[in-house]
């Protein structure tokens, strides 16, 4: 068949069915866009830091790292720059702070070089070899940040860290090829001496990146950790990218879960979508073999129409799902840049588009093989004008009851293959959108045997114009009720999760700052990891009259294997966890142990990567060396995704060989006003107010914030999963409004008035979308509390499972509501239709 023949019959086709065609591509572009927008949502976060990580360390193959903030004598540079094999080993300062400008502040980490660095390439020998950095003696901001806080060459900016505050010329304002490097990076470059001054750690560094000689690493790596004595880590220079791919895992875990049941509901949207108009396409076939096309040529042009269909509507789906993308995915998560300098943005993988055209266009293609059927040798031509009813196309009986015990059994198998195989959470969560079609056909089939005996008991108008297409099961009912399943069942099953998630990173929270009623920390610090100098502070804040005590809290990172884990450390009047985060082991014995030092809880997935039990040991890497510690207990991560350890005060202090605090306790004694007592605590730290001073309440408040920005995007997932439903359900309603307008006007000429036809459209939307919705909200159960347990075991994360009954009443009357007002307009329009439009039939 020549391409102008399939243009000229396709373009036959949209004058004869404009509306159904543009609908049906409508429907398409919102299934590609959910698609699309969850692929964008589920992207990397992880490029930023990779730019930066081999920015900074260039040709350099290893690095000799602290253990804690406090790091070690930037004289062991000189000795390892001796050692045979090391070609070059350059110092570098890394320490957490707040930079403020004229026009805001924000959260960075300060990177301290040497002149050496330059040496190793990267980003270095673009703005450091030149010299502009290092003859300004002040700090070199990527041309993002100083944008964000107003700042540029030559202007003052203030940092705060390890509790003080202080003011640095901005040298530079690093731009060109070497922003690409920093770019979306929170961070400041300083040169050595000006970042230790900033830091007050004069003297320290953190960590020395190290190239050795051609074929001499192992060489190296080996003399390195004979000089370290077990004190100081030796790893590769690219570590901090497998510390960040460790923190990130039960976020991608999470995300990944979610974005397949995303993926399949938009996939299934836009299949449904397509099916809304089989039976005007069966029609238009048997037209077609009625004036004589061969199989063949009509075979080429449901493919033609398919995949053109299919593309114009998937790249529309692409542009919506990447605007939708875009205004909704576009913040990290604070608690990871208290360990990583990471920030926002948003890649364009080509992978995900190609991977959102195919499922738009495969959706075409599937939905246009029920018309093949009709091309059959001995089917006659004009068999489907004797199958229709109404304006759907018929479903036998028998389809209906094998598509029903497809669901149940589906059910039933995701349900033993999870028991067994908790990694196939993320398929059968897949598999039960599957199973919520398979359902609906079945129970539409009961409600329409149930509807006539109601009928009959009712004369109104309103129900015998209902019941006018609600006679038998058809697969226009069947796709429009789907769509409403699918959407419920995706916002049930993944906000149900979430909501697990939130609720139990809130209890943990709650216990965690309930241990005192005014708590002083470094700020911005929701985890309470950055240390600050004591310096007579408990002192000066236990004079005030409301105080009763004053503990210091301990605690920071560090680096195990591939995690970066949160270390605690409770001083001896708080009890050493959070009981309500216990996994395995007893609370009380284990809170004893801890106290008397030598024992730790270690949370879940730890425990699990080194085969730990309550009970067993493991080494321990402190800055003292290595330290064997027992397992008090197991339990959840409390929120921090690469997990925790915890300890007791007495035995940081002595292992970390530090007397800083990550924050400071305060009681208050009866009667006291905690919002009085926090003012009194900010003026009598007078000029040390870089710290901040928040009630149990505030502090809480900021760490479930920090908590509910982690699981932004399972949020904007649901939402994503409710908008894009919503389009579809609008798309598909008015394909039905419009595809029925012939038979209400052979209704209007039976005496319907206006009303009553409008009413009648209204009440068979609601049902049909209401069989719909109850089976999504069913399965959506099921789903969320597969997906509960699976979140627990896998990422650590306190998910304890709950039926959001809220929650799910919530997405059914949302799913009602969007009905209804997108039904009501052309609804009133189709009820008003000329009785003549019926001759048409």
């Amino acid at each position: 068949m020549r391409i102008t023949m399939l243009f000229f019959l396709y373009r036959r086709r949209l004058r004869a069915h404009p509306v159904q065609e543009l609908l049906a591509g409508a429907g398409i572009t919102v299934g590609v866009a959910l698609v699309f927008g969850v692929l964008l949502a589920n992207a990397s976060l992880t490029s930023s830091v990779e730019r930066l990580v081999h920015g900074l360390s260039g040709s350099a193959r290893l690095t000799l790292m602290a253990r804690s903030p406090a790091g070690f004598s930037e004289q062991l540079t000189g000795t390892v720059r001796r050692l045979p094999g090391v070609q070059i080993a350059t110092p570098v300062l890394r320490q957490n702070m707040t930079i403020a400008g004229p026009g805001g502040r924000q959260a960075i980490q300060l990177v301290g070089v040497s002149s050496s660095l330059a040496s190793l390439g990267g980003i270095a020998q673009q703005e450091l070899g030149n010299g502009a950095l290092l003859l300004s003696g002040g700090v070199g901001l990527p041309s993002g940040l100083a944008s964000t806080i107003g700042a540029r060459r030559g202007s003052e900016v203030s940092l705060t860290g390890n509790g003080r505050t202080h003011s640095a010329p901005v040298g530079a304002v690093i731009t060109g090829e070497a922003v690409k490097a920093l770019e979306g990076c929170p961070v400041a470059v300083a040169l050595l001496p000006v970042a230790q001054h900033l830091v007050e750690r004069p003297g320290r560094i953190t960590e020395l990146l190290i190239e050795p000689g051609p074929g001499r690493q192992a060489l190296v790596a080996n003399e390195l950790r004979r000089l370290a004595r077990g004190r100081l880590d030796v790893e590769p220079a690219n570590r901090e990218l497998a510390l960040l791919a460790q923190a990130t895992k039960p976020n991608r875990q999470s995300t990944t879960l979610f974005s397949a049941i995303s993926l399949m509901v938009g996939f299934l949207l836009a299949l449904n979508a397509m099916l809304l108009t089989v039976p005007e396409r069966r029609r238009f076939i048997a037209e077609l073999r009625m004036q004589g096309y061969e199989p063949r040529q009509i075979l080429v042009l449901l493919a033609f129409q398919a995949i053109s269909l299919g593309l114009v509507a998937s790249l529309l789906g692409v542009a919506l799902g990447a605007l939708l993308s875009r205004t909704v995915y576009h913040q990290v998560p604070d608690y990871l840049t208290v360990a990583f300098p990471i920030s926002a943005e948003q890649s364009l993988p080509f992978s995900a588009v190609l991977l959102a055209l195919g499922c738009g266009v495969l959706a075409t293609m599937l939905a246009s093989l029920s018309p093949v059927f009709d091309l059959r040798p001995k089917r006659p031509a004009d068999a489907v004008f004797r199958e229709t009813a109404g304006s759907g196309e018929l479903v036998l009986v028998s389809t209906v009851v094998r598509a029903a015990a497809a669901g149940v059994a589906l059910i039933a198998l995701v349900g033993m293959a999870v028991t067994v195989v908790p990694a196939l959470t993320i398929l059968g969560g897949v598999i039960l959108a599957i199973a919520t079609l398979c359902l609906i056909p079945g129970v539409l089939a009961v409600m329409v045997r149930l509807l006539p005996r109601f009928a009959e008991r009712s004369r109104s108008g309103t129900v015998v114009v209902a019941m006018s297409e609600l006679r038998a099961i058809t697969s226009r009912s069947i796709a429009l009720a789907a769509i409403a399943g699918l959407a419920v069942y995706g916002s049930v099953a993944i906000g149900g999760a979430r909501d697990d998630l939130l609720r139990g990173i809130e209890t943990a929270t709650a216990q965690y700052h309930g241990t005192a009623a005014i708590w002083v920390t470094a700020g911005n610090d929701v985890f309470n990891t950055n240390g600050f100098a004591v310096d007579g502070r408990p002192a000066k804040i236990a004079r005030i009259p409301g105080v009763r005590s004053v503990r210091v809290y301990q605690g920071g990172l560090i680096d195990i294997g591939t995690r970066r884990l949160w270390v605690r450390a409770r001083p001896s009047a708080d009890p050493m966890f959070e009981s309500s985060q216990l996994v395995s082991g007893s609370f009380k014995r284990a809170d004893a142990l801890i106290r008397d030092g030598g024992w730790a809880a270690v949370s879940s997935g730890f425990a699990a990567e080194h085969a730990l039990k309550v009970g067993s040991s493991f080494a321990l890497p402190t800055p003292s060396g290595p330290v064997r510690t027992r397992v008090a207990a197991i339990t959840t991560n409390s929120g921090w995704p690469a997990g925790t350890i915890t300890l007791s005060s007495a035995a940081y202090g002595r292992w970390w060989r530090t007397t800083e605090a990550a924050a400071l306790e305060v009681d208050m004694r009866p009667g006291a006003d905690a919002l009085a007592e926090t003012l009194a605590i900010r003026r009598a730290l007078g000029s040390q107010g870089s710290l901040s001073v928040q009630t149990r309440a505030q502090s809480a408040a900021e760490a479930d914030a920090s908590a509910r920005q982690g699981l932004r995007t399972l949020s904007q997932i649901s939402t994503l999963v409710l908008v894009a439903a919503a389009l579809a359900i609008a798309a598909a309603l008015s394909a039905t409004v419009w595809q029925r307008r012939e038979r209400l006007a052979s209704l209007k000429i039976q005496g319907y008035s206006v009303s009553q036809l409008w009413r009648g459209l209204l009440l068979e939307s609601g049902l049909m979308l209401g069989v719909g919705s109850a089976v999504g909200a069913l399965v959506g159960v099921y789903g969320h509390a597969l997906a509960a347990h699976w979140l627990m075991i896998t990422t650590g994360f306190p998910a304890p499972f709950s039926i959001g009954v809220a929650q799910v009443i919530l997405t059914l009357a949302l799913v009602t509501v969007i009905a209804l007002a997108v039904i009501a307009l052309p609804g009133l329009a189709a009820a008003r239709v000329s009785p003549n439009m019926s001759l048409r039939e």
